[in-house]
């Protein structure tokens, strides 16, 4: 299918837009941010991208001989329909289809492996498709990270598997029809646990009559599926009786150790979620038909996602640490992980949307309400994707509410603020943890690069 995607800078849509221009169709797109990692890597490749102007359908065509009828308009529930780009494919009578459908097209054209979650998604799709490439099941992949041992989000494979991150946010997830249907958790995020449980449960219903199904035993909202569920329901998990369990678990700074069935794993991702992760992309390899010697050997070869709990460098003892967790449940289990491996934390986060930090607003104020007195809390201002959202929350009111439990919490407004405080008390054993789905990260070298500056002062 030949296809303008409008916002082609995106994860999701840049993904796709890789995958269709490896197929040979013609592909381009549009973007506010031409500067950005995702639209950088799609130029590079050969996709041609244009300012999200209005004048990038037609340019396309003239660039390419196409007519209205032999492309389509690809967007995302994040595009308006006042965006000039759009009302450009109204005026053409270009089709326009959304991007959850294009997936939803290609995946359930294979032996589909759909992974959901409110957290921990990225990390297990990543896992499985590393797993099975490793393996040499050469599958397709479109992951919301990028792999650092493959430097992509989406690649297409010969083989007969589609290992997809399923998104639940806008609903998509029920569009899929997938052989293996895994949930790691659920929590709020977006939407109220009664509408995501029954979203889930969809997705589990929209499995294949010769399917499997699989949740984590420790997560009591994603056990709740299974005892809806008529199908039988595999279970992966730590602290419950699980069909996957992993025992002699020891971690470090930076990697875990245990077994599984007698077979050892090591992973080089720290913190007990890591290894949940892992458990469940084990089961779901499993479930493949691979052995566990040859998932180990997987696994110990995986570098890891980019941007989950990634250590982006270390000066004079302090770490600093990326991390993409943007909402409660993600920001509370990076943080334990980063309590495994520091004396103090400074911590930076940049609440994702109006939309969906009003949503959080409380369970966000209760996870920062619980750090430690030997923990420092920052928060950028609310990122601001566009459109007409309300904006009736802020990242100063979240500190005020924070601060009557924990006093270590600032706002100021100033990234360079920020960076400049971090950099003035940081010390030799402390971690800086930068989380946030956008741009906070580009603090994390100016941390690193403002720290040597510091150290050969005090000299």
């Amino acid at each position: 299918m030949n296809a303008f995607f409008i916002g082609i800078g995106g994860m999701g849509m840049s993904g796709l837009a890789k995958i269709l221009h490896s197929e040979g169709f013609k592909v381009a797109g549009s973007d506010r941010n031409l500067e950005g990692d995702y639209c950088r890597r799609l130029q590079e490749l050969g996709v041609k991208i244009y300012p999200q102007d209005g004048k990038g359908p037609e340019l396309f065509m003239q660039d390419t001989g196409l007519k209205a009828a032999e492309f389509k308009i690809v967007k995302s529930t994040a595009v308006e329909d006042q965006v000039p780009d759009v009302q450009t494919a109204q005026r053409l009578g270009v089709e326009q289809i959304m991007r959850s459908d294009l997936l939803a097209g290609m995946f359930n054209a294979r032996k589909g492996i759909a992974i959901g979650g409110t957290a921990g998604k990225t990390t297990t799709t990543g896992l499985v498709a590393w797993i099975l490439k490793y393996a040499g099941r050469e599958p397709s992949c479109a992951v919301g990270g990028i792999i650092a041992g493959l430097d992509t989000n989406a690649f297409r494979g010969a083989g007969p598997n589609f290992v997809i991150e399923a998104d639940e946010s806008d609903g998509s997830i029920v569009k899929y029809k997938p052989w293996i249907s895994l949930v790691t958790n659920i929590s709020r995020d977006h939407k109220s646990l009664d509408e995501l449980k029954t979203l889930f449960a969809e997705f589990f219903a929209n499995t294949a009559p010769d399917g499997l199904r699989l949740v984590c035993a420790d997560d009591p909202n994603a056990m709740s599926l299974r005892a809806t569920c008529k199908a039988e329901v595999k279970t992966y998990g730590l602290h419950t009786e699980a069909d996957f369990m992993a025992t002699g678990l020891l971690m470090d700074t930076e990697t875990a150790t245990f077994s599984v069935d007698g077979v050892p794993f090591t992973i080089k991702m720290p913190g007990e979620h890591n290894v949940l992760n892992s458990l469940a992309a084990i089961a779901t390899a499993k479930m493949c038909g691979l052995q566990l010697e040859e998932i180990a050997e997987a696994m110990r070869a995986f570098p890891g996602m980019k941007r989950r709990f990634e250590k982006v460098g270390s000066v004079g003892g302090v770490t600093v640490i990326d991390d993409f967790a943007h909402n409660p449940a993600e920001i509370a289990a990076a943080i334990q992980a980063a309590r495994k491996s520091s004396v103090r934390r400074f911590i930076v986060y940049q609440p994702h949307g109006f939309g969906p930090t009003s949503f959080t607003r409380d369970d966000l104020i209760e996870v920062f309400s619980g750090l430690q007195e030997n923990e420092f809390l920052f928060l950028d201002d609310i990122f601001y994707g566009g459109g007409t959202v309300s904006r009736d929350i802020s990242s100063e009111e979240i500190v005020r509410s924070v601060k009557n439990r924990f006093k270590n919490a600032f706002y100021t407004g100033n990234r360079d603020e920020i960076v400049s405080r971090i950099v003035a008390e940081a010390e030799n054993g402390d971690m800086v943890l930068v989380m946030g789905a956008r741009d906070i990260n580009v603090i994390c070298h100016q941390v690193l690069k403002g720290l040597p500056a510091r150290q050969k002062c005090a000299a």
